[in-house]
Parts: C-alpha cells; structure tokens; sequence
C-alpha cells in the first residue's frame, strides 16, 4: 500500500516539476496569479494556525537550507506538548507532506493547497485507514521588539 502511495506522490511530483517550466515558457495559458505566489510564500517561514479535523494547532513552514530539497517544519497540537516533524516538497499551491512523530517513521500524510493566506487540504494516516480536513491561517509575522 505505501509503495504505491509513494509512487503515487513521486509521479505528481515529477508532474509537478514539470509545470513552472511550462507556465514560464506561455504553454500553460491563464496560471493563476495566487499559485505562483503561494510557492514564494515559502521563500520566507511561515506560522499558520487552524484546525486539523476538531483540534486547534500551530504549524510552522519554511524551506529546506537548499530549497532544491524541499519543505520542512512541525506543527504541535494545541494543550500537547509533543512537535510533530514536518517534510514534503512544494510546488506552487499544492503542498504535500510527510510527518513523524519519532523523527524517523511516517505517521501521517499531508495533501493540500496555500492560495493566498489559506493553508487547507487532508490529512491521513499512512494506511488512509484515518483522514481528517485542515484549515490553517497564514499569520502576520510578529514584530521584533
């Protein structure tokens, strides 16, 4: 089952990669604007706040020191104490994502799409035997004092 969700992911991704080539070259007509600066969003961390099916949570996101690598980050949920990791690749709005509770064993997936400041997808358990909707706010970055 996971080796062909992983397959699954590595065949969108390579789609993926595909797609800023075209919309740079004009073959990919009427690219919406808000894609293009949801993937620039990235270039800077970002805290976003929401719901991940009932639970209140905070994650954080930002790229890898070679953007080439992708995404990281964490998320915690709110009244727990425990970071949950965070790694996927990005590429324009569509965000996918991989978390780990012990920093080394999958335990959950993240599939969704960052237009404008709106973070929303879902999130499953690696056997989908689990899935729950999110919806999480990009928030204003806090001013240092």
């Amino acid at each position: 089952m996971m080796a062909g969700k992983v397959a699954v992911a590595l065949t969108l991704l390579a789609g993926f990669a595909a797609a800023p080539a075209l919309a740079e070259n004009g073959n990919t007509p009427g690219a919406p604007a808000t894609a293009v600066a949801a993937q620039d969003r990235l270039a800077t961390p970002l805290t976003l706040r929401g719901t991940l099916g009932d639970a209140q949570i905070e994650m954080h996101l930002q790229q890898k020191p070679d953007p080439s690598e992708g995404i990281q980050g964490s998320y915690v949920v709110a009244g727990q104490s425990a970071k949950i990791l965070l790694a996927g690749e990005s590429d324009n709005a569509d965000i996918l994502m991989e978390e780990s509770i012990n920093g080394k064993d999958v335990s959950g997936e993240w599939a969704g799409k960052l237009v404008g400041n709106t973070f929303s997808g879902t999130w499953s358990t690696t056997d989908d035997a689990v899935t729950k909707p999110f919806a999480l706010t990009v928030q204003a970055p806090r001013a240092v004092k």
